[in-house]
């Protein structure tokens, strides 16, 4: 595996996937970075060996609990490149004193336009219109009728960094968005969203439904069998956040039903998705393999970003995005280091406690929580 020129003054940093090109150029210009997916290395086994002896590990899909920490005894950072934190055990890592960033809203953007381009391919039945043709049936071609998106009604659960982004872009489609979260004061609220403070009449309201939370204790089976009854048997569903946040079962046999008009899938309960999958037999379905955050923009503004908060850390700087500091109160006493900014956590935004970090953890990053 390559790594850079080994120094004793140059901390060791463990990149267990893929990222973007920007990203591993500011790493190496201060780090040894330990990078095994570029000799085609993707095993879990080597990369739990390598966290024995680095000092900062950046994951996208790799998981780091419990036992993943109390191996790696040279820890002194854990950075997710990405938004979502159900991955990563934050309430472990605060109680072993080691800080967590990652990098809410750099790939916001690119959510948000997959979420609006999926949510056109479901009402345009593009997909499957375009597998029948390369099959040679161009004649079935009037069972593809779609419906436009003009004046329909779109429903937003979530209104952090990528849901504000889908609410101006499905306005610009001429929708009517609808939204609901219950962390976002009215009053502060400027639009182009309708807030709504009942959920279920959301739902009942809706044409299309499109998810923008975390995966938490709150939201985990938000959508599930009580939740797609409320839906009216022509609505479409979109979810681009994560995958715990829909019932697969239950929207499974809403699908078979034919309660549900059809759902567009960007994420999963477990990935990748098996090859069995009830879900690759239901009707009106379009999946993708957790593609949504993956263009080439989103992907270097994320690895700058998050290499960026690496360095800062083992610099002894703040940086933005930073999960527990609570670890650098502890550590400093609050000498010398630049303050995060502190605001209360959404539990339906991007920047809110992940499900297994502590209630007393404040989660916070840079910027306008609707930016």
């Amino acid at each position: 595996m390559r790594v850079a020129a080994p120094s004793s003054e140059r901390p060791t940093v463990l990149i267990t996937e893929p990222i973007g090109a920007s990203g591993m150029r500011i790493l190496e210009q201060a780090c040894t970075c330990i990078a095994p997916w570029r000799d085609g290395v993707h095993d879990e086994a080597p990369l739990r060996a390598e966290l024995r002896r680095v000092e900062a590990v950046i994951v996208r899909l790799f998981a780091v609990d419990a036992g993943v920490l109390a191996a790696a005894q040279c820890l002194k950072v854990v950075a997710k490149h990405g938004a979502g934190l159900d991955n990563i055990d934050c309430q472990a890592a605060t109680e072993r004193g080691i800080p967590v960033i990652y990098t809410p809203g750099a790939n916001a953007n690119a959510v948000a336009e997959h979420a609006i381009g999926l949510l056109l391919a479901l009402a345009r039945n593009t997909c499957v219109a375009d597998t029948t043709l390369r099959d040679g049936r161009a004649y079935e071609r009037g069972q593809f009728q779609g419906i436009e998106l003009a004046g329909k009604t779109l429903a937003i659960i979530g209104l952090g960094r990528i849901g504000s982004r889908v609410a101006r872009k499905a306005h610009g489609l001429d929708m009517q968005v609808i939204a609901y979260d219950p962390y976002v004061d009215p009053a502060s609220y400027a639009g182009p969203a309708t807030l709504v403070d009942s959920f279920d009449h959301l739902l009942a309201s809706a044409d299309f439904v499109t998810l923008h939370v975390p995966l938490t204790a709150e939201t985990r089976n938000m959508i599930d069998s009580r939740a797609l009854a409320r839906l009216k048997p022509t609505c479409r569903l979109i979810n681009t956040s994560r995958g715990g946040v829909i019932d697969e079962r239950n929207l499974n046999d809403a699908l078979h039903r034919g309660s549900l008009a059809g759902a567009a899938l960007d994420v999963f309960e477990q990935e990748p998705l098996a090859s069995g999958h009830p879900l690759f037999q239901a009707p009106n379905t379009l999946l993708t393999p957790h593609v949504s955050g993956l263009t080439a923009e989103a992907m270097s503004n994320v690895s700058r970003q998050v290499a960026c908060g690496v360095i800062d850390l083992l610099a002894g700087r703040t940086p933005d995005g930073l999960v527990n500091p609570v670890v650098l109160s502890k550590r400093s006493n609050g000498a010398g280091q630049r303050n995060a900014t502190q605001e209360r956590a959404s539990a339906f935004s991007p920047e809110r406690l992940p499900e297994n970090a502590s209630t007393k953890t404040i989660l916070r990053a840079r910027g306008n929580k609707y930016d």
